[in-house]
């Protein structure tokens, strides 16, 4: 009775998304954790240094400057696509919620059109979902690798938090056991 309440005052454009009879199995978003967040700071302290001197050596402080300012706005962009990314997984369809310029974009992907659920694994239970589509279905939906910043091939839930649970509970809904 409590989620209830809450869900009926708590409504936002993911959960819009849903037909009449879907049932929500597990909803989540990309969890940057504190080895993700040490080794970002230690790349961004690293390049930095490194260019620094390099720049004091030959007189072109604006060169370190600019680098400066590009890897900020690149960690930035990253933590933006992070927040703006969420997931929910119901027992019809994965449901993707991706950032776009500076709005967000939804997009669905049934269950029917998915050929196999690849679970890998990071450190502390978590992982990135990859979702192999059948030889028949295309998609156009496009995800990152938020910890390398580059495009993915097949559509991806990224850094999520148990993992294991995550992609059991998608590969469950694929077999109708949900």
């Amino acid at each position: 009775m409590k989620n209830e309440i809450l869900d009926d005052i708590f409504n936002d454009k993911l959960r819009d998304q849903l037909e009449e009879n879907e049932v929500v199995i597990w909803e989540g978003k990309p969890r940057f954790n504190n080895y993700n967040r040490f080794i970002t700071a230690g790349f961004m302290f690293f390049f930095i240094g490194v260019n620094l001197i390099n720049s004091t050596t030959q007189n072109q402080h604006w060169l370190t400057a600019i680098i400066v300012v590009a890897l900020i706005f690149s960690v930035i962009q990253l933590f933006f696509r992070q927040k703006k990314t969420r997931y929910l997984v119901t027992n019809s369809r994965v449901i993707f919620q991706l950032p776009k310029k500076r709005k967000t974009q939804i997009h669905s992907l049934f269950l029917n059109q998915i050929e196999d659920v690849i679970v890998e694994k990071g450190r502390n239970k978590n992982g990135t979902i990859t979702l192999t589509l059948k030889k028949s279905f295309k998609t156009e939906i496009k995800t990152i690798d938020l910890e390398k910043n580059v495009s993915r091939k097949y559509p991806t839930l990224e850094l999520i938090e148990n993992v294991d649970e995550v992609g059991n509970y998608i590969q469950q809904a694929i077999e109708g056991k949900l």
